[in-house]
């Protein structure tokens, strides 16, 4: 049925004569549960498509590139939006690029049977489970929670034989928590997309929200210094490496001339190690091709602390003459972005326990209001929403408020323990990891 919809929008390119072009096409169910407070307020389910037209103009050694986004399949309008994406490309002229031409592509599981077969049922099943856990939570009050299933079809062609298809299944949980006590009132509000339903963990994630919501009641503004200890969990930690890390081992970086990395130079400590992996089992953007259609890979980006290999997309390996490594970011506007898949620090050897028992003085950060760092120099400065201030080997007192500071760039080069264990977040699979040399202030 897909192919029948997209063949009608290669026909009509055909017809217009379009020689260089590529079709994205989506299609998307979504299977949702809005509560308010511990009852369900909406059910939803939504079955919706739409696709990305992209069209090439070479003029030289330059290329003009159109991009049109569509959810119509009506004749005239299919026509419209070939009119204006040939348009597009008429005048967005830029460096030379062609689309990937048809390539081995390796096989990656990333739909789960059960929920292509069933995908209302697990959904209930699973909003049962979690406000059984909710509901089991002392001293705290749901206040919001949204959960939902997601299937998503994805198909890519291109006039140069490129023809592929994927089914991928996710997760949405987005829940609030709400305190009170002392007169003084708190609120832990979290969201994120999980790949797989083990992910979702919903014991230990309500237990650690409700205790938050809690613990706000009692926070203290930290302790100012100017030398300190702090560890990022991974969900914080993702945060930080992905724009700033994520950004210079970039092949747009190095042609833009603002990657502060070389080939083989020192970049972290010994004990940091990063891949780029697009087939990465359970990862949230695994796929077995990229936006464009080039196989997904895994990438060595970081070993023991040495810059070993960038990240390309089609239109940044041909710039720097070199091979596509997979990361093509397929955007929401239908344009493609030279990124990463999925990021992942190999873990250590020691557990979060046994770092916690061993620091004197420390900071533990859970959230913060908005971390940011700049993507260039890597600096940042965040308010703490929620954390912990470590004496003698334990958390004495939730901290928020007050202000950390440090740059991306240095701390993995300050990284004084990584952990064993290690935790998915959104497109990443990383460690606690704790680095000294960093700024708290009020």
């Amino acid at each position: 049925m897909i192919n029948v919809k997209i063949d009608l929008i290669e026909k009509n390119l055909k017809a217009k004569n379009i020689k260089e072009y590529e079709i994205f096409f989506v299609e998307k169910e979504i299977y949702e549960t809005i509560f308010l407070k511990n009852k369900p307020e909406t059910e939803r389910e939504v079955e919706d498509f739409e696709y990305f037209i992209r069209v090439l103009t070479q003029k030289g050694d330059q290329t003009g590139v159109g991009v049109v986004k569509g959810n119509s399949l009506d004749s005239k309008e299919i026509n419209k939006n070939i009119d204006t994406c040939y348009l597009l490309s008429k005048n967005n002229i830029s460096s030379r690029y062609q689309f990937p031409e048809e390539k081995p592509i390796s096989s990656t599981v990333i739909a789960d049977k059960a929920i292509l077969k069933d995908p209302l049922g697990i959904k209930n099943d699973l909003c049962e489970e979690f406000m059984v856990i909710v509901e089991e939570q002392k001293e705290v009050v749901p206040t919001f929670s949204r959960l939902r299933v997601h299937i998503k079809n994805s198909f890519l062609r291109n006039s140069n034989g490129v023809n592929l298809d994927s089914t991928k299944t996710f997760f949405y949980l987005e829940h609030s928590l709400k305190a009170q006590g002392n007169g003084k009132l708190s609120e832990h509000w979290n969201s994120e997309y999980f790949k797989e339903k083990e992910h979702l963990n919903f014991k230990k994630r309500v237990e650690n929200w409700a205790q938050i919501a809690k613990d706000t009641l009692i926070a203290e503004p930290p302790k100012p210094n100017k030398e300190a200890i702090v560890i990022f969990p991974p969900h914080v930690l993702r945060e930080a490496i992905i724009p700033v890390i994520g950004f210079h081992v970039l092949g747009r970086a190095l042609s833009e001339k603002i990657s502060a990395y070389k080939i083989n130079d020192k970049v972290a400590s010994d004990e940091i190690t990063i891949l780029d992996d697009g087939l990465l089992e359970d990862g949230l953007n695994s796929n077995p091709w990229d936006g464009e259609g080039n196989p997904h890979q895994k990438t060595e980006v970081i070993k023991n602390g040495v810059f070993k290999k960038r990240l390309y997309d089609q239109k940044y390996a041909m710039l720097n003459d070199k091979e596509p490594t997979g990361n093509g970011i397929r955007s929401e506007t239908g344009s493609v972005d030279n990124g990463v898949s999925n990021f992942q620090i190999m873990p250590g050897t020691i557990s979060l326990d046994d770092i916690i028992s061993d620091i004197k003085e420390g900071y533990y950060i859970e959230k913060f209001s908005w971390l940011n760092p700049e993507e260039f120099s890597g600096f940042f400065g965040a308010e703490i929403r929620n954390g912990y201030y470590i004496k003698n080997g334990e958390f004495k007192n939730p901290i928020k408020l007050g202000n950390v500071s440090g740059n991306v760039l240095e701390m993995i080069k300050n990284c004084q323990y990584i952990t064993k264990e290690r935790e998915f977040s959104s497109n990443s699979l990383f460690p606690y990891i704790t680095f000294s040399d960093l700024t708290i202030s009020i």
